[in-house]
């Protein structure tokens, strides 16, 4: 007998069995009785043939035979295999109508127990995971946080730290690695102190320190990957992230010997599973990392190249454009400005398309949800109002009925008549009570809802500041190109220099807006690595050399000591050089000084940058501050600086002001908290 008809008598010997069981209620410790163990036999089956016709109709039959036998377990299991075959189809109706259905029987029986898992599973799991594979990040951020209140509410920690995981998966395919990194940080930080196991944490951790390194924050990159290593990854796949950072991380600290240790033990695990196959891409990425950050240009190319007629088999679109900005990044680096442009021309040509449509669709994801909380929210209005004024006419109805029975004079017949009135009335009042009550708990739910389209506005500016990045990137790529063809022409170099200029003006008041977004929707920035101070400071004013004017200097005044401090290095560096770089604007002659004070006891960090400029008038130190304000009309700038370095330091717990008492310039005072290492 062939293996097919052996599956199919299989199936009808479970059906005829099913048929004489008799119904029972649910009880714990299900699965070791005979019927139980048939049913698991027949969900085997079922997992076999899920991409079948004949499977789909399998699953109800398991669900009604689980319901049969009372199994709430195995009939989720059902309803979640369904809802997966329509998932592995990409289908779209398919999954929202299972995920719908899976909900919709756990909320029927209360999320008990491991109801809850299921429940979660298919909104995460299935549905976010759906709209991040169609490039829908909007919808996909806006259904995390929905899903993030419920199971905060549900005190479900592993829903929790799902949410978490999957919001920083969502920011780090759009390169916003400060979100990812923290969001990363929060699952483990919820997995760890529930005691919460999880097999992927491995990669979790490799994830974290990828971003932590594209942060700068190499020693936090190095603490991340120790933890991922502590754990004792059992997978291939998960050893290979943790090999793939590590190596990333040796390539940030330049040492290359190390580095190529680690792609040598991650080449040794693909040779050793077949099964790695999948991961391929992320291996030819690491070693085209290394090739390209070695100067072994052309076998960086061999490596692209084979990735780019991978990618065109697949008909992975996204990835082959990747491909080609990678490829001409390397013509670059090579000093092939030709081959550059070619690559970068198509790499732009070929993803205009998408990059319109993902906008477009995130518009229109937005606008939708946006225009149905306010509508929700006037209807509600309008409805409490109208409930408001029936119930004052109602008090008046009360009032004066109560007169006429203090004015009394009426026969026992009558005042029965005016009690059963004014009890009916009550009701009336009680009745308007609870529709008002519903009216306001309705309000609260478009509140929130407004709320979540506001956190959706914020994800859309920065998907849009980030989209609007990628050509002005382009555009001075190939400015810089204009120059090294037409080097001996200064009428084009005039022309260039006036694009490159003006594309970096626009990218500076991208990036501010993007930042001024980001902190407005954070509440707390937090304290994420240890830092030299003293490295720090002379990182900044290193940078800033260049922008003095002739006859300025500009001077560190270090601390004694170096202190080493936890804090957050990035965000302290961008306010110094934010300060430098107004101290060098406006400053002419004389000196920029840059200085600190550790105050341990109070745990608090005072910068100050002073300079011999002109100084600000004492009735505008404060107008500086505001959004979109400059002193001079005329003078380069968004007028957001300012704005953004004292909303960083509130974040942090700080304070940025300017130095009234200061009467040679301007002075700005930057404080900061911060935290001592941990004694070993």
């Amino acid at each position: 007998m062939s293996r097919p008809a052996c599956s199919r008598l299989l199936v009808l010997l479970i059906l005829a069995f099913f048929a004489c069981v008799p119904t029972v209620h649910a009880e714990p410790g299900r699965g070791d009785s005979v019927a139980d163990s048939l049913l698991k036999v027949y969900c085997r089956q079922i997992k076999a043939q899920l991409n079948t016709p004949e499977g789909l109709l399998m699953c109800d039959t398991l669900f009604e035979r689980a319901a049969a036998s009372g199994w709430l377990h195995m009939q989720a299991v059902a309803l979640s295999l369904k809802m997966d075959h329509y998932y592995f189809r990409n289908d779209r109706e398919g999954i929202l109508e299972g995920v719908k259905r899976v909900k919709e029987f756990c909320l029927e029986h209360g999320k008990q127990d491991e109801l809850a898992y299921f429940y979660y599973f298919a909104w995460g799991n299935r549905l976010v995971t759906y709209y991040t594979k169609q490039n829908q990040f909007n919808v996909a951020v806006y259904e995390t946080r929905r899903m993030l209140a419920e199971a905060e509410a549900d005190n479900y920690q592993l829903g929790v730290a799902t949410c978490y995981r999957l919001l920083a998966n969502l920011y780090l395919v759009q390169n916003t690695f400060d979100r990812a990194y923290e969001n990363f940080r929060r699952q483990i930080d919820v997995l760890e102190s529930n005691g919460i196991e999880d097999i992927n944490l491995p990669t979790q951790y490799a994830s974290m320190a990828q971003c932590a390194l594209e942060l700068d924050m190499p020693d936090s990159a190095l603490l991340a990957l120790r933890k991922g290593r502590a754990l004792h990854s059992k997978y291939p796949y998960q050893q290979f992230t943790l090999d793939k950072a590590t190596t990333l991380y040796y390539l940030h600290r330049k040492n290359y010997d190390m580095a190529r240790k680690y792609i040598d033990s991650a080449e040794m695990r693909f040779r050793d599973n077949p099964s790695m196959i999948a991961y391929l891409p992320g291996l030819r990425y690491l070693r085209t990392q290394y090739y390209r950050t070695t100067g072994q240009y052309g076998r960086a190319l061999e490596v692209v190249r084979e990735a780019l007629a991978d990618s065109v088999q697949r008909a992975e679109g996204y990835v082959h454009h990747s491909l080609l900005r990678e490829q001409g990044n390397i013509y670059w680096l090579m000093g092939d400005m030709r081959r550059a442009a070619e690559n970068y021309r198509e790499y732009i040509q070929k993803s205009d398309s998408v990059r319109s449509a993902e906008i477009r669709s995130a518009t229109d994801d937005f606008s939708g949800i946006l225009e149905i909380a306010r509508l929700q929210t006037e209807t509600r209005e309008l409805q409490l109002a109208l409930q408001q004024k029936r119930l004052r006419s109602t008090y008046l109805i009360i009032a004066l009925l109560g007169g006429v029975l203090a004015l009394g004079g009426l026969g026992f017949a009558r005042q029965m008549r005016l009690n059963r009135r004014l009890k009916a009335s009550e009701e009336v009042v009680k009745a308007q009570n609870r529709d008002l009550m519903a009216v306001g708990e309705e309000l609260r739910t478009a509140k929130e809802r407004a709320e979540q389209a506001s956190q959706m506005k914020s994800n859309f500016i920065q998907s849009m500041s980030h989209e609007v990045r990628t050509p002005l990137n382009s555009i001075m790529g190939f400015s810089q190109v204009l120059v090294s063809k037409f080097r001996d022409d200064p009428t084009v170099e005039e022309y260039v220099s006036i694009i490159e200029a003006s594309s970096l003006s626009l990218l500076r008041m991208v990036d501010d807006v993007l930042d001024i977004a980001y902190l407005d929707q954070t509440e707390v920035l937090p304290r994420t690595d240890y830092c030299s101070i003293n490295d720090r400071c002379h990182e900044c004013v290193a940078k800033a050399l260049s922008q003095l004017k002739a006859g300025v200097t500009m001077i560190f005044e270090p601390s004694a000591e170096d202190p080493v401090l936890h804090t957050n290095s990035k965000r302290i560096v961008q306010v110094l050089q934010h300060l430098l770089h107004n101290a060098a604007k406006f400053t002419v002659r004389g000196e920029i000084i840059l200085t600190y004070t550790c105050r341990i006891p109070e745990r608090m960090m005072l910068f100050t940058v002073s300079d011999t400029g002109p100084g600000i008038p004492a009735e505008e130190q404060e107008a500086v501050f505001e959004r979109f304000v400059k002193l001079d009309t005329f003078a380069q700038g968004t007028g957001l600086g300012l704005p953004v370095c004292r909303l960083i330091a509130a974040k942090m717990g700080g304070s940025l002001r300017i130095d009234p008492a200061y009467t040679e310039g301007c002075r700005m005072i930057f404080e900061v908290p911060f935290d001592l290492p941990e004694e070993a």
